[in-house]
């Protein structure tokens, strides 16, 4: 890695490049920015043979290695992996967030084989309020085992975007779905379709959508996620699936969610609390799911969610339980629930079944039938 600051040098060359409409492309070694992060234009088309490495922090603005630095919306960008990654410093201050690549208020955008390298102690790739999109072959590696330190992020108004075979190790959620401040107010976040994925996070969720009081009526409606793997790998907290509305007072929607497919392990070392954790959402569809390693929770807990299917196998990982509360529905309706229970060693132990067609009043601790 340089010890120079090459922030001014490589600007000046992806300005030219991006103007003559020529491909800018990031030769082999590592690059530091100690000044600021790089900032993409329309048309642009990016080749990542080496490194950048983030070593600047948030006195000089944006956190990211690449992104989006102007004021107004973008379109054509396309950023293309080959053997380099998005670093983060080794030295970051306390407080500091160093992030990987964004792809900010950007409008027709494609990013195939990107990597990010740890400790990244930001998001090692953030789409922020941008449509139209396409991902592939991602190796995302966030790095440090902290809050926010996400793989792959989706904020605020995101629409029409697919993506597949994407690979991500991260210290927070390794994928997320969120409306969480000021600057996702009222934002529509919509027809996300992503799959082939591995998600494993260190200590916080594998999957994980969430709206807060702060975003007016912040709507995620309309995402598919299928052939899934995932695990929470280090603990002591952890949820592979997470679905947190916590913006319904003011309007905030979670709806129409569809994830088909997947293994989501607890983890071995997490504390207790459920593998699927769901508030304050609709039409949400768990096809094909495994769900494993409860600890003394549950494997899935729902509140206040209407319109509810969970179908496939809930793996128990500790012998001797009484397993009287494997599903907590508190106040929900129109659910469907169908699982085989399986022991750690993947015998069939028993099922667990219930519907409704109404809306309950109190929670239902749901127990196994012995097969």
């Amino acid at each position: 890695m340089d010890a120079a600051d090459s922030t001014a040098t490589l600007q000046a060359a992806l300005d030219v490049a991006v103007s003559s409409r020529q491909t800018f492309t990031l030769g082999a070694g590592g690059y530091r920015l100690s000044s600021t992060g790089l900032g993409y234009n329309s048309n642009a088309t990016i080749v990542m043979v080496g490194d950048l490495y983030n070593d600047h922090g948030p006195a000089v603005g944006t956190q990211y290695c690449l992104t989006n630095r102007t004021s107004g919306r973008l379109v054509n960008v396309t950023i293309r992996g080959s053997g380099g990654a998005f670093v983060g410093s080794t030295s970051s201050a306390t407080g500091v967030t160093r992030k990987g690549l964004g792809i900010v208020k950007t409008d027709g955008f494609t990013v195939i084989g990107v990597r990010t390298s740890g400790p990244l102690t930001g998001f090692g790739m953030e789409i922020k309020n941008s449509t139209g999109g396409y991902l592939s072959g991602l190796i995302l590696n966030a790095g440090a085992n902290i809050a926010g330190a996400d793989g792959l992020h989706f904020f605020g108004a995101c629409t029409k975007i697919t993506g597949s075979t994407i690979s991500i190790s991260s210290g927070d959620d390794a994928l997320s779905f969120t409306s969480e401040n000021s600057e996702s107010t009222n934002a529509l976040m919509e027809k996300i379709t992503l799959t082939g994925l591995t998600l494993n996070s260190a200590a916080f969720s594998c999957i994980k959508f969430y709206t807060s009081t702060t975003t007016g009526k912040a709507t995620i409606r309309d995402i598919s996620l299928t052939n899934i793997v995932g695990k929470i790998t280090q603990g002591p907290t952890g949820c592979p699936l997470m679905m947190q509305n916590n913006g319904v007072a003011q309007g905030c929607v979670i709806d129409s969610v569809t994830i088909t497919n997947a293994d989501l392990d607890f983890g071995v070392a997490t504390q207790d609390g459920p593998t699927a954790y769901l508030t304050d959402c609709t039409n949400i569809v768990l096809k094909n799911v495994k769900l494993r390693g409860r600890r003394n929770g549950q494997f899935l807990r729902a509140i206040r969610c209407i319109g509810l299917t969970v179908t496939g196998e809930a793996w128990e990982t500790i012998p001797g339980n009484t397993l009287d509360d494997l599903v907590q529905l508190e106040q929900c309706g129109n659910y469907n629930i169908d699982l085989i229970v399986r022991s750690a060693s993947g015998a069939k132990i028993g099922t667990v079944k219930t519907s409704n067609t109404g809306t309950d009043t109190k929670a239902r601790y749901i127990a196994m039938t012995p097969a």
